[in-house]
């Protein structure tokens, strides 16, 4: 019999690790939309959008969790009428007991977002990101513990992500010393005697850590610790992993701009592109990519030494001034640059978890009509 999987532990892969919550938009809604406790977890749902068909669909099917890349709430919520279509969704999914998260802009900023899915299919190599947009902050961690106990609270650092410096982990540095104290009233002294200094051989300890995750480790060096009252320093540290929207891919060998259209257009199962210039005679090893709608962003491509960009929802003033400016738009739809996603979102739980993940049927909001 497996693990006993709750929303609990979905979460937090997807917000604290995966899909990082902390780097979303200030404007998005990533993460929680509605939670039914911690419940059990057996088989989830994914999709693009949090449709009524698609909540239908979810519970329809038994499944406890829905995840969609589109959030279901954005603003406020004065009251519920099941007679309003967005109300009744929520209704539906409370009634058939289907908690729902999201991972939108949170999942556009991950170190393996939307844009890298669309690199690999493409069998393109990741060039960099396209527009960079922040750092992960990190702290160094100082910690003061005897030595007889300096294993067991470095191994409370390194599980509780500690020490990550590129590829490796488990980095720390160790200096030995000797500390002083004196215990007063109300003590109830590890070593030593109230009232007397005591005088240990310690060793002082060093990691970083991100900040966002100094909370967990300082919770498990406590619990690890001999003291009653442990001594550590936490100092802010000039650098951080960064993150950044979109990608810059490179193919490893150059395709003419049908060969490369042909492509895309078949990766994506997209019915058809829609482009600002006619491709003939344009040669493409490197492009940008922006899932979704990212059209307006065509001005980055200037900047970043690349003159093709796949992205959604173009719009006519974007297509001109970029055309004018030399750079091919590749509309693949935002449906079509994302849903795609979600199938290999759905692989991934499947095998993080052991759980069942059933990929919700949908059709694109926007038809071609011939």
């Amino acid at each position: 019999m497996g693990r006993v999987i709750r929303v609990k532990e979905i979460l937090n892969f997807l917000e604290r690790g995966f899909a990082d919550l902390s780097r979303q938009y200030d404007w998005d809604n990533s993460g929680k939309q509605l939670i039914l406790t911690d419940q059990k977890i057996s088989k989830t749902a994914l999709a693009l959008d949090p449709t009524e068909k698609v909540i239908e669909e979810a519970i329809k099917e038994g499944c406890e969790l829905l995840i969609t890349h589109h959030p279901l709430f954005f603003g406020k919520i004065r009251s519920l009428d099941i007679s309003k279509t967005f109300d009744r969704k929520v209704i539906k999914a409370i009634q058939g007991g289907l908690s729902i998260v999201s991972a939108h802009t949170s999942l556009d900023l991950a170190d393996f977002s939307l844009n890298d899915y669309i690199c690999k299919i493409l069998n393109a190599n990741v060039v960099s990101s396209f527009i960079k947009e922040g750092a992960d902050e990190y702290v160094k961690f100082v910690v003061f513990v005897p030595v007889a106990h300096a294993d067991k609270v470095r191994e409370a650092i390194i599980k509780s992500g500690g020490g990550h410096i590129g590829n490796y982990s488990g980095c720390t540095f160790s200096i030995s010393g000797e500390g002083t104290f004196i215990p007063e009233d109300g003590t109830n002294p590890f070593i030593g005697k109230k009232g007397e200094l005591e005088k240990v051989q310690e060793l002082r300890i060093e990691t970083i850590i991100e900040k966002k995750n100094l909370s967990g480790l300082l919770k498990a060096v406590v619990e690890a610790h001999p003291y009653e009252e442990v001594a550590h320093d936490v100092y802010k540290l000039d650098m951080g992993k960064a993150y950044g929207l979109g990608r810059v891919g490179e193919l490893k060998e150059e395709l003419s701009a049908e060969e490369f259209l042909g492509l895309v257009k078949s990766k994506l199962c997209a019915d058809t592109l829609r482009l600002n210039m006619n491709p003939e005679g344009r040669k493409i090893k490197k492009f940008a990519v922006v899932t979704g709608s990212g059209a307006s962003l065509w001005k980055n491509c200037l900047s970043a030494g690349v003159d093709v960009l796949i992205t959604g929802d173009m719009k006519h003033h974007d297509s001109l001034d970029a055309k004018e400016n030399g750079v091919m738009i590749i509309d693949g739809g935002h449906y079509e640059t994302e849903k795609i996603y979600m199938s290999f979102l759905a692989e991934l739980l499947s095998k993080e978890f052991e759980i069942e993940t059933v990929l919700i049927e949908e059709e694109s909001s926007i038809i071609n009509w011939r």
